[in-house]
């Protein structure tokens, strides 16, 4: 592996991971937060605790492929934000397919239950291909030249 790729995958941990894991916990958290009870959070833990475990865990894999992507998209001279729009979808479809994939095997009658995770996985692809993502894009781009 070359030295520009590994550091793009450094910037993309460096920066991806603490933001989403506090992007996990703050969601758990936050109806604690708004309403001062934990019955709402209670409630999305007990129906969504080991997808959200799975989730937490393909993200650590899903940041050094959506960088590689990203990388390999800025290195064939592609545009910045095409970048990270494909850094955004990779990361996020690897992530919201494992939360869908163990919500599958937890849950009995699951299939409703995944309106939510889809609506995510939209909302977070587009919200982090103009935030985030275009941040991390940005800097591999710097890395590359």
């Amino acid at each position: 592996m070359n030295k520009p790729l590994r550091k793009s995958i450094l910037i993309s941990y460096l920066i991806g991971l603490p933001i989403g894991l506090l992007t996990i916990a703050a969601t758990l958290w936050l109806p604690i937060l708004i309403t001062d009870e934990g019955l709402f959070s209670i409630i999305l833990i007990a129906n969504y605790g080991w997808p959200t475990l799975g989730l937490a865990l393909s993200f650590l894999v899903a940041l050094g492929i959506g960088a590689k992507v990203a990388y390999d998209h800025l290195n064939k001279g592609k545009a910045l934000l095409f970048a990270s729009f494909m850094y955004s979808a990779v990361v996020n479809g690897i992530i919201w397919a494992s939360f869908c994939f163990v919500l599958l095997f937890t849950l009995e009658d699951s299939y409703p239950m995944m309106v939510p995770a889809v609506l995510a996985l939209l909302f977070c692809t587009l919200f982090t291909t103009f935030t985030l993502g275009l941040l991390i894009t940005y800097l591999i781009k710097r890395i590359i030249g």
